[in-house]
């Protein structure tokens, strides 16, 4: 007897048939992978109103309303497991970071490159006295979507680079955990769009201490959430 005589024959149809004729579910949405690391990207709680050009306009700590917003955050993360939490070095981020970290016994690493925009000529509080009384510079400005044209600025690129540096690095270091990176307004919107490369670096609200989770892993980055200030108030049902 031949061996194509004594070997059955490989039914190749049986499946794709049953495909065709049995009701399968929507996919669900992929769970994580192995080595994937949970982001959730936190931008710190209002700061204090500063006298632009004041020593205090150089690193504002948290207002009142801050300190009550990482506390919310804080309650609200109460059961989430956080492997490592990371902040920028401005008193504004750490003491969002804080609370977050002394609840499970862990240090806040701080990393510089995490910090919001160098704004030169527009720092120590000058972007915001631009931005309250709506100086014809800033509104022109403002519409680009861009860190480009602040005299002075590091620039859309350079701030974009740096702060995807960092998170991107601190991914890698925990694959299947998860970690809080306590930055700002501006770092986060870079970073989104360096991952979605769009020309604009301002294309999501932030809220102050609003969280954006992302998965990121060797396979390419997944935002989960952005802009999630459920602690404070609902997003999409706020009137403005």
């Amino acid at each position: 007897m031949s061996h194509s005589d004594s070997t059955p024959p490989v039914n190749t149809t049986t499946d794709s048939a049953q495909d065709r004729t049995t009701a399968v579910p929507q996919p669900t949405l992929p769970a994580p992978e192995p080595d994937e690391c949970e982001v959730l990207l936190i931008r710190h709680g209002r700061s204090a109103d500063v006298v632009p050009g004041s020593p205090d306009s150089v690193d504002p700590p948290l207002h009142v309303i801050g300190v009550r917003q990482a506390q919310l955050l804080a309650e609200r993360l109460a059961g989430k497991t956080l492997h490592a939490v990371y902040s920028s070095q401005l008193a504004r981020a750490l003491q969002t970071a804080a609370p977050l970290a002394a609840a499970r016994g862990l240090q806040t690493v701080v990393f510089r490159d995490l910090e919001e925009v160098r704004l030169g000529a527009w720092g120590n509080g000058e972007f915001r006295r631009r931005a309250a009384v709506r100086d014809p510079e800033w509104v022109a400005w403002s519409r680009t979507g861009r860190w480009d044209g602040i005299p002075g600025a590091e620039g859309d690129d350079a701030f974009r680079a740096r702060v995807s540096g960092v998170i991107d690095a601190l991914a890698a270091r925990h694959p299947g955990q998860s970690i809080a990176v306590v930055a700002h307004g501006g770092s986060i919107n870079a970073y989104l769009a360096h991952l979605l490369g769009i020309h604009r670096s301002m294309v999501l609200t932030v809220e102050n201490t609003s969280v954006t989770k992302m998965r990121v892993g060797p396979h390419g980055p997944t935002i989960v959430t952005a802009n999630d200030c459920h602690h404070l108030y609902d997003p999409v049902l706020a009137s403005t």
